[in-house]
């Protein structure tokens, strides 16, 4: 969403008052739609997923009957104190969320002074490499050696390696034994856990004095899991039950509660007598993590320094293009989908109804979006693509504000230049994001050919971009063709489409010296909104990068 105006100052209330009926109401709009946005996009989880489906909904259920609610708020002093009373700590891992590993090494490091043996049980290296494990902690074997001696790369479709370094290196630097657990990736759940249990009570016999820290999957550390499995295990080796602690990490039901009460922020809540849960990161964001690798996207952002990376951006590409930034990195405000201020910010800011349903439909579609009429950036995503592309709309807005123009034609073209210059600029930042070219879009129209019936709105936005590029040569396009487009959803995906294909050919007809910077510099510097002036300077641009040839793609 692109548009003009200026954002009213969003209230903010005494910690000692209650919020109002409106307050309690936005917030619980809001999370209402983060939970639909949560449902939709575990489905698309669970569809990733290869495992036995009878099984592992059982087990899934039982890990979230284990965290449906807390019973007290806590601290972090107090989470630590109870892991060093106890003989073993089941602490939950999210794999691909970095800020859960940051907690591992932050439970470590607040309890290694408090005892007297630590042993860390990892699920990241199968048992069967035990010996490699010890050689990489004793540094007999280099971090490259290591990986591929543990098939890291075969063993995990993502690469995580870089967030749990420094838990292996926290175990040499200060002589911690570290036992693998993991084991065949494909049996089920159950046997891995018994599995890992036989290895856990293996260790207790050796080191009949230290204190056991597990990190294992999220859904293993429910209470009839891995703990149950490591209870039959000691029995089984003639050793009295452990006393246990289970920490669970951003467990969503929890989450909800807090956010409800708006405490959203407390970092520890008790969840009963032996179990506690680590709050640090919105249940959405947590998913995002996981969608990400997903798509292969590893140019993500940092959750907690959201806000000074994408200042970091419009920065840099002010600086890059030489405008005028410093307005612009002052200005901004970046909202993401477990921003509980969100509700409350639309309902108090200076906007129409019809603005603020915009805005709510782009964050229900997972689409991210410049609100400039709030000084505000909305992120649906970590990508640092979708980041660099918001911070070029926020910078282009700063030095050329003005409203869209009215004529339907007008105000096609000021759209997908926008996305041109956002796409551009995103480029600049990641020189590796592609784009849909021709090819793609021909795929999408014959496929919505194929299958009949009514074509969906992407395949309607990819016919007309197809029927576009074949009139750029020398023609206009007919009302007819306009027409075609009329559904702002529609509308809103075939400028983008328009839009990144010439971003991408202005990046590359950069790079091979068609253009010059400078010309990108005047997009951002025009207002684009007198008559025919966007449409003029669209078919200048696509004329000039025309033969720019496009690098293949894998």
């Amino acid at each position: 969403m692109y548009s003009d105006g200026k954002a009213s100052g969003v209230g903010t209330r005494k910690k000692d008052e209650r919020p109002s009926k409106t307050a309690r109401r936005a917030v619980s709009e809001m999370i209402e739609l983060q939970r639909r946005i949560f449902e939709r996009q575990r489905k698309t989880i669970e569809a990733s997923e290869a495992h036995p489906s009878r099984g592992f909904a059982r087990y899934k259920n039982e890990y979230r009957k284990s965290v449906k609610g807390y019973v007290s708020e806590s601290g972090f002093g107090a989470l630590c104190d109870a892991i060093a009373r106890s003989r073993i700590a089941y602490v939950a891992d999210y794999h691909t969320l970095a800020i859960a590993q940051r907690t591992f090494v932050k439970l470590i490091t607040g309890i290694m002074y408090q005892v007297d043996n630590l042993v860390l049980a990892m699920e990241f290296v199968p048992s069967i490499y035990q010996a490699e494990l010890d050689r990489y902690l004793k540094r007999k074997i280099k971090e490259k050696t290591f990986l591929k001696r543990i098939r890291y790369r075969e063993n995990w479709p993502y690469d995580i390696w870089p967030n749990f370094r420094p838990v292996f290196e926290l175990a040499a630097d200060h002589g911690f034994p570290m036992i693998a657990i993991d084991s065949d990736a494909s049996a089920p759940l159950s046997v891995r856990d018994r599995q890992a249990a036989a290895r856990i009570a293996e260790v207790a016999k050796r080191f009949p004095d230290a204190i056991i820290l597990v990190y294992t999957g999220q859904m293993h550390v429910a209470p009839s899991h891995l703990p149950s499995a490591v209870e039959r295990a000691f029995i089984s080796a003639d050793m009295p039950t452990p006393r246990r602690v289970i920490v669970y990490q951003n467990a969503e039901e929890i989450y909800w509660q807090l956010a409800q009460a708006r405490r959203e922020h407390v970092e520890v809540v008790k969840v009963n007598e032996e179990s506690f849960c680590v709050n640090n990161t919105p249940p959405l964001v947590q998913q995002l993590s996981y969608l990400h690798w997903i798509h292969y996207d590893q140019h993500l952002l940092e959750y907690t320094e959201l806000e000074s990376t994408v200042r970091s951006l419009i920065r840099n590409l002010g600086r890059f293009y030489n405008l005028p930034y410093k307005k612009a990195v002052e200005s901004v405000r970046v909202l993401m989908p477990g921003d509980l201020d969100l509700m409350a910010f639309l309902e108090e800011a200076n906007i129409s109804l019809l603005d603020r349903r915009q805005i709510l439909a782009a964050v229900e579609a997972e689409e991210s979006a410049c609100i400039p009429k709030m000084n505000a950036i909305y992120l649906a995503t970590l990508s640092i693509n979708h980041a660099a592309e918001e911070a070029a709309h926020y910078l282009r807005y700063s030095v050329s504000p003005g409203d869209p123009p009215e004529a339907f034609r007008d105000r096609l073209y000021f759209y997908v230049l926008n996305e041109a210059v956002a796409f551009f600029s995103s480029k600049v930042i990641n020189p590796k994001r592609k784009t849909d070219h021709q090819g793609k879009l021909r795929q999408i129209d014959a496929e919505a050919r194929k299958r009949g019936g009514k074509p969906r709105p992407d395949e309607r936005a990819a016919a007309f971009a197809l029927d576009h590029l074949m009139l750029e040569r020398g023609s206009r396009l007919r009302k007819r063709k306009l027409r075609s487009i009329s559904s702002p959803i529609v509308f809103n995906a075939a400028a983008h489409m328009l839009g990144y294909m010439l971003g991408d050919r202005l990046y590359y007809g950069m790079t091979s010296g068609v253009i010059g910077k400078k010309t990108i510099r005047d997009l951002f510097l025009t207002p684009l909104n007198r008559p025919n002036e966007a449409l003029d300077i669209y078919f200048s641009l696509s004329d000039m990068v025309r033969s720019v040839r496009i690098p293949s793609r894998i």
